[in-house]
């Protein structure tokens, strides 16, 4: 068929991901991925947007064009860089920024930014973007899709395998080695969200390299406690989320509710077992007993959280995406690329067991060039 490419502002905005991919009757091969930085002004925009209340219009509308000139440029030098032209790319599939994800009620709504017509533009090449908003209009809720992709590329007729992904937020997929099982996938809550929204306000650092301070302290096991108490983790699949409801003041508000004053490096410690918890007890409550957790996102490069999951699941094997071949950091973005490929075959990109859609739809608007 051809190559695509995909791009993804992710929930923990620590850059854009860009993917291409080369799709064929046969298979799906991930050829090449980056991470490009964002330019601070355009960062700080952003997680303003993700984080604020509520949203200056102007400002919304300022840096959707922003963010959509910017990932334009960025495709247009990586395939130039890689040696393609432009020509060689049937379609980018840009999912953008979310901004706002609102999965549940009578009006539902997913909102991405990141300008398609921009990208359109700036590459001359076909577009497709808005891939939420066609399952939330049949009952789902626009989330997680990056199953559909785990499917083609990492499924096992020998072992059952989760797919966890550990960005901003966390999320599964469950391909069972049967074939004929349906498949599952759902947020599981905090992945980097609320590590890195906590090391920023406290440590003046992007992120916990490593996970070495978390792994200094000790976890606060009356704020854990208070944590998960969320009746949130214990809402049954389909479900989603996003940094509107994991931020800084969801880590203050229990803090608060808690009535402890832990230290913020046992705090971070805490925050790093809420998240390894919250996610190993969705795969055991909801996905398998045994089998592989295969971990791809940025959250695999956190040596302290990987470590507690590895000691939270003894029954599984975990092990980063990597190691089966596929860069754990592209995941996301050959998602996108993939769903672009979906969208100009016409086939179907939601898995309704998976989003809680009534039936499956083809995702996608098109933005020609």
């Amino acid at each position: 068929m051809g190559y695509f490419v995909g791009a993804i502002s992710g929930t923990s905005i620590d850059g854009l991901d860009l993917a291409l991919i080369e799709v064929d009757s046969d298979s799906v091969k991930v050829k090449h991925a980056i991470t490009v930085p964002f330019p601070p002004k355009l960062r700080s925009s952003l997680l303003d947007l993700t984080t604020s209340a509520t949203q200056d219009i102007v400002h919304l509308g300022h840096s959707h064009a922003d963010l959509g000139h910017f990932i334009g440029e960025q495709i247009a030098q990586f395939i130039s860089t890689l040696g393609y032209s432009k020509s060689d790319i049937v379609a980018i599939g840009s999912h953008g920024q979310t901004v706002r994800h609102v999965p549940n009620g009578s009006f539902s709504f997913s909102y991405q930014i990141g300008d398609a017509n921009r990208i359109a533009a700036v590459t001359g090449i076909d577009t497709v973007a808005d891939f939420r908003s066609a399952d939330i209009a049949v009952g789902g809720q626009g989330a997680p899709l990056v199953p559909i992709f785990h499917d083609r590329v990492y499924r096992s007729d020998k072992v059952d395998r989760v797919i966890a992904n550990i960005g901003g937020i966390s999320n599964v997929t469950h391909l069972p080695s049967d074939s004929t099982s349906v498949i599952i996938g759902f947020d599981t809550g905090p992945g980097n969200a609320l590590l890195d929204a906590w090391t920023q306000h406290h440590f003046d650092r992007n992120f916990d390299h490593d996970g070495e301070l978390a792994n200094s302290g000790a976890v606060v096991e009356d704020l854990l406690g208070q944590f998960l108490t969320d009746s949130w983790f214990a809402i049954e699949p389909p479900k989603s989320t996003g940094r509107e409801y994991f931020n800084l003041s969801y880590i203050e508000q229990n803090i608060q509710f808690a009535g402890v004053n832990g230290s913020p490096i046992d705090v971070l410690t805490t925050l790093a077992e809420l998240t390894a918890m919250s996610l190993s007890r969705a795969i055991c409550g909801w996905c398998c007993d045994s089998g592989d957790v295969v971990v791809c996102g940025g959250g695999r490069l956190n040596k302290y959280l990987m470590s507690r999951l590895e000691y939270l699941l003894p029954d599984h094997s975990v092990l980063k995406s990597d190691a089966l071949g596929i860069n754990g950091d592209a995941v996301e973005a050959a998602t996108f690329a993939y769903l672009a490929y979906l969208f100009v075959s016409r086939e179907v990109g939601n898995i309704p067991s998976v989003t809680g859609a009534n039936r499956g739809r083809v995702l996608g608007c098109l933005y020609p060039a």
